[in-house]
């Protein structure tokens, strides 16, 4: 009921903002009309060209011809037409109806400006590393995320997007990240000048992204720079004579999951379980589970005693037909087999009749998820006030049963010339979110989506079933029918700045926001058999921020030498407030607030905290004719978190730069552009919590009848500031008049004094402390190249490639008397040396996320092959106790004793691979003709293995209760004697548990194996998680102008898009996007399918 009250309130906003911007529309005059067309120096016509009614906000663009069309507001009137690559023309209209131009290409895009730390620079000038993402690919996303448009788009910046659920984030990663765990390395995000996270962010809103990604960018934000920095830019309106240009889009998104697991019937199912638990091999009493309904591929279900017991409230489907027509009757049955779907089939073990239910679960969890997207903008302006106003909202409907992510979006900037010298700019930004994802990832994504499809889905009442149980693996079903779970997230930033020019060049900039965001969660479970207590929670999680910069700027030129000096300051202060409740017990479940559970059963915690940041900064920039460039920054942080002696730190960086191309001995007709860069630099991490400085201690710990409180939480005092050393060289070049360009990029990161959490020894009274820890190191190399291959009767293709390589390694560890003072790992046989070696965890000099794993050499193909194996010491708890000559069968994982001991142990472990990729790029195509554009984009990644968890669990059975996959009945699965079989013997009985961890096996070594959830350290089940993803197919038709102009529209586009169509990989799971070492059944990216339509007005 809420979710549809909170839909139809957003829909009646949303309908108010729309009548209201179209009412504005209806007073707008008529005046004449210019036409014309926009050419190159060649004569081919430009497509897209912007052509502007200087002083307005009034323009258009060029269609397939090159032809435009433009009904003027006013007399007077100059054009603006400007197109990238060439230089930009402006022309007087003059009374003329006709204007055809010409437009010579540009050897440098001098107006180009970028936005840097705290101001914004020619592109020309740039010396440190800064990417741009334009407002043309942002307009060409159909994501509701914004994070989404940015992957496979720029070198150096890795993106990865580990779950398809609605409204879901990514791991954003530049330049490998600062920490052993670059996956939590996130960069500073800074919108419209205001530090807030990307989440909720209305794409349709952005302007631009800058990504700064060397010292010499960051080291301006100091303390947080050390992981990058992201400056997004919002829209804004431009300059006019108070007519303004209405926007409206409307994207209608169909999500769906086409790939899936391999699961076989579940005749098949039963079939291979009941055949494997009848050998006893796994469990010595496995045959024992074939009755008595405990498993789904038991009988004996019409002795059921939950749910009102019975058969018909059984947990699985499955009985011997005679023993359920003798129990429930021939009706009953009859009804089950000729109206519900159940089968019969014959028992491999006793040769009766059995009756059961194929519920295909992954059917129940998926569905197509249908989304719509609409948003609504205006701009406009006069000679001192301009404003860019818009309201977006958008449903996203999940692949998976239950999930949704909703966004209401509201955005206002505005911008006033109060005097010649004074700029007052506005802006208020909000976001509601409301959003629903699974409950529990291990319980729901991991588990419950393999339950075997014997198990039942309704029981005859027609109310869920339970699945195994209350916990998990629970059918979806069930929790979606008793559990009312939901998320709401509001995001305020309002924001108010000024610009002052003092003197001549002399700028004060003084600005101030305020951002609020709030959480709130609530659940509530209802009576039912399996959870009689009616819990309940509630949380309330506030973070407001407050933030003030002073800054002053000023330029000036004398004659070739050409100066910026910006000095400010920033005072960041932050509150936190969480409140958090949770009940049991209430009388009814018509009221799921916490004020009907039982008092007793009541219980409420709160948090208050307060953060500060005091910064003082600066930057000199300077270039001689644009040819000699320089630019120096420092800046000194204060925060709150470290103990009096260490709150402040210095951030100092340097670069320069040569713009060859400009020298007069430059003669090179064919390379239009050349510039070489350096820079070095500190920036900064402050990951910590005042808590790891001051020390915690909790109440409740009473002693001798007295009231006490106990120190939980060792305070460091010592803490410092954990810094990054950056040295970055590039060249950015431009051949045959910038038609191609390259950028080439190297960079040495050095982090010192890293923030880790250390174990402590047990005899502390402490499991860790956060200290100051080592050294690491990221190297790397970036290309970019864009080009323009044709450009020719109309046709455009333009071409984007870029490429990463990235390596991260251990420099130094404190010393502990091991080699390469490695910390955590273990100790394995080296074939190559004949000794044994540590390996894994940290070490110096080498690189992090490395897998090992036992290696299978193949399957025992006869008991008395077996008979000669070695001692295993990783098998389950009662196969340790057998003689060894009768620990291994046929069938049996036929282990490599890499150390020829005749034991197989943690020891025996071979190397597999990394777990991250190490090399990461994309490639976009853009096709335009005749009003045509096609766009084709692909990513990549290279150098990581994934292990195959969700498989090595169903040939394993894990827990007793994994649906079984195409291995148990394709011959990939051991059987019989002869068998060829590349994974070893079905297990009936739960593999890790109770038998001989021939799929589930994992080593004791901590980070040797892979990392991931359900993921193991066995070779066979590890593949190349190499992958070229097809990620985008788009096809956009935009009107021409000609007929736009007819239903008084400036343009009307039309687009299609295809999303995550697919993957070119040797991996035999179902996605390659992991880089934690391993798949388990995660919320994978579902393929999508988008209609829409943009017009102006």
């Amino acid at each position: 009921m809420k979710r549809s009250s909170n839909c139809n309130k957003f829909k009646q906003i949303f309908l108010v903002v729309l009548l209201s911007f179209g009412f504005a529309g209806f007073g707008w005059s008529q005046a004449a009309t210019v036409s014309g067309q926009v050419t190159s120096g060649e004569g081919e016509p430009l497509i897209g060209a912007t052509v502007l009614e200087l002083g307005t906000g009034n323009g258009t663009v060029t269609d397939f011809d090159g032809n435009y069309s433009l009904q003027l507001t006013g007399n007077n009137a100059s054009l603006q037409i400007s197109y990238t690559g060439y230089e930009p023309q402006t022309v007087a209209v003059n009374n003329r109806t006709r204007i055809d131009l010409s437009l010579a290409a540009s050897s440098e895009m001098l107006d180009e400006v970028v936005v840097i730390g705290y101001g914004t620079q020619s592109k020309a000038t740039v010396t440190s590393a800064i990417s741009t993402v334009n407002t043309a690919e942002m307009e060409n996303t159909t994501a509701i995320n914004p994070v989404q448009a940015l992957q496979g788009k720029v070198a150096g910046v890795d993106i990865r997007i580990n779950s398809g659920m609605p409204g879901a984030g990514a791991d954003f990663i530049i330049r490998g990240g600062t920490s052993l765990n670059p996956s939590s390395d996130g960069p500073l995000v800074i919108v419209d000048g205001v530090i807030r996270s990307m989440s909720d962010l209305n794409p349709n809103d952005i302007e631009s992204i800058q990504i700064l990604k060397d010292a010499a960018s960051t080291a301006i934000y100091g303390a947080r720079g050390a992981n990058g920095i992201v400056l997004i830019t919002t829209k804004s309106g431009g300059a006019g004579n108070g007519n303004g240009r209405i926007t409206f889009s409307y994207n209608n998104q169909y999500d769906k999951q086409i790939r899936f697991f391999p699961y076989t019937t579940a005749e098949e199912y039963i079939s291979v379980s009941r055949r494997a638990a009848a050998l006893n091999l796994d469990h010595p009493n496995s045959a024992s589970r074939l009755t008595g309904g405990s498993y789904p591929y038991s009988t004996g279900n019409i002795n059921n005693l939950d749910h009102g017991g019975g058969y018909g409230n059984s947990r699985h489907t499955l009985e011997f037909l005679d023993d359920l027509v003798n129990a429930m009757g021939q009706d009953y049955v009859n009804n089950k087999l000729n109206n519900e779907g159940y089968q019969i089939m014959t028992d491999p073990i006793t040769g009766r009749e059995m009756i059961f239910l194929d519920n295909n679960y992954e059917d129940v969890m998926r569905q197509t998820g249908v989304s719509n997207n609409y948003d609504l903008g205006f701009s406009g302006g006069g000679e001192n006030l301009n404003v860019y106003s818009s309201f977006g909202y958008a449903d996203q409907q999940g692949a998976f049963n239950g999930t949704f992510y909703r966004r209401a979006s509201f955005l206002l900037n505005a911008n006033y010339k109060a005097s010649e010298r004074i700029m007052v700019s506005a802006g208020v930004n909000y976001q509601l979110a409301d959003y629903k994802g699974v409950l529990s990832e291990q319980g729901t994504l991991r588990r419950s989506r393999g339950l075997p499809h014997s198990t039942r889905l309704y029981y005859d009442d027609g109310t869920p079933a339970i699945g195994e149980g209350a916990g998990s693996p629970r059918n979806l079903l069930h929790e979606l029918y008793y559990e009312d779970y939901n998320n709401e997230r509001h995001r305020t930033t309002v924001r108010l700045g000024l610009d002052w020019e003092i003197l001549d060049g002399l700028h004060f900039q003084p600005a101030a926001s305020l951002t609020n965001n709030e959480f709130f969660s609530n659940y509530f479970e209802r009576y039912h058999d399996f959870d009689r207590t009616r819990s309940m929670s509630s949380d309330h999680l506030l973070d407001r921020d407050f933030m003030f910069d002073g800054i002053f700027n000023y330029y000036k030129s004398f004659g070739n030498h050409n100066l910026n000096v910006m000095a400010g300051m920033n005072l960041t202060d932050n509150f936190d407030y969480d409140l958090r409740g949770d009940g049991r017990n209430a009388p009814t479940d018509y009221i799921s607030t916490l004020n009907a559970s039982l008092t007793e059963d009541e219980r409420a915690t709160s948090f208050i905290g307060t953060d500060r940041f005091l910064s003082y900064f600066g930057r000199i920039n300077y270039d001689l004719s644009q040819k000699y460039l320089f630019s120096v920054s420092a800046r000194y942080d204060g925060s709150s978190r470290f103990t009096d002696e260490n709150q402040f730190a210095f951030f100092p960086a340097v670069s320069a730069g040569w713009n060859v191309h400009y020298e007069d001995f430059w003669n090179v007709p064919w390379m239009s552009r050349l510039k070489l860069r350096s820079s070095w630099g500190k920036a900064g991490n402050n990951v910590l919590n005042i808590l790891d400085t001051q020390g915690q201690y909790g109440s409740g710990y009473n002693y001798t009848w007295n009231a006490g409180i106990l120190n939980t939480r060792l305070a460091n005092s010592s803490l410092v500031w954990e810094t990054t050393q950056s040295f970055d060289i590039g060249a950015e070049m431009g051949f045959l008049e910038n038609r191609f360009s390259v950028n080439l990029g190297y960079y040495n990161k050095l982090t010192t004094d890293k923030l880790t959490s250390i174990p402590l020894a047990y005899q502390t009274g402490f499991t860790s402390i956060l200290a100051n820890y080592g050294k690491i190191r990221n190297r790397g190399l970036e290309v970019e190249l864009r080009s323009t291959p044709i450009n020719s009767n109309g046709f455009r293709w333009n071409l984007d490639f870029n490429f990463s390589f990235n390596r991260l390694t251990v420099v130094e560890l404190p010393d502990n008397g091991e080699f390469g003072n490695r910390i955590y790992g273990g100790e394995i046989y080296d074939q190559a040396t004949g000794q044994y070696i540590k390996v894994g965890g940290y070490a110096e000099g080498e690189r992090i996320g490395g897998i090992w794993a036992f290696n299978m050499l193949g399957v025992y193909g006869s008991d008395a092959e077996a008979a000669g194996a070695p001692w295993d010491t990783k098998v389950s708890g009662y196969w340790l106790s057998v003689d060894p000559e009768n620990q291994k069968v046929a069938g049996d994982a036929n282990w490599e004793d890499v150390d020829g001991n005749g034991i197989i142990d943690d020891r025996d472990q071979i190397f597999i691979g990394y777990a991250a990729p190490d090399k990461v790029g994309g490639i976009v195509n853009t096709f335009t003709w005749k009003g045509f554009t096609m766009r084709f984009v692909m990513d990549y990644a290279l150098g990581h293995v994934i292990s195959n968890g969700w498989r090595a669990r169903a040939n394993g059975n894990a827990r007793n209760r994994v649906m079984t996959v195409e291995d148990a009945v394709n011959g990939n699965v051991w059987w019989q004697e002869g068998d060829d079989a590349k994974y070893p013997r079905y297990s009936a009985a739960s593999d890790f548990d109770n038998g001989k961890r021939n799929h589930v096996r994992n080593t004791s070594y901590p980070l040797v194996g892979p990392q991931h959830t359900y993921s193991y350290g066995h070779s066979a089940y590890f593949s190349k998680g190499d992958f070229l993803a097809f990620r985008q197919l788009s096809l956009a038709y935009r009107l021409p102008a000609s007929v736009a102009s007819k239903l008084r529209l400036e343009n009307i586009d039309f687009t299609v898009t295809g999303n995550n169509l697919g993957y070119l990989t040797a991996y035999d799971g179902i996605s390659p996007e992991h880089y934690n070492g391993g798949e388990s059944g995660e919320y994978y990216r579902p393929t999508q399918l988008i209609f829409g339509v943009k017009a102006t007005y």
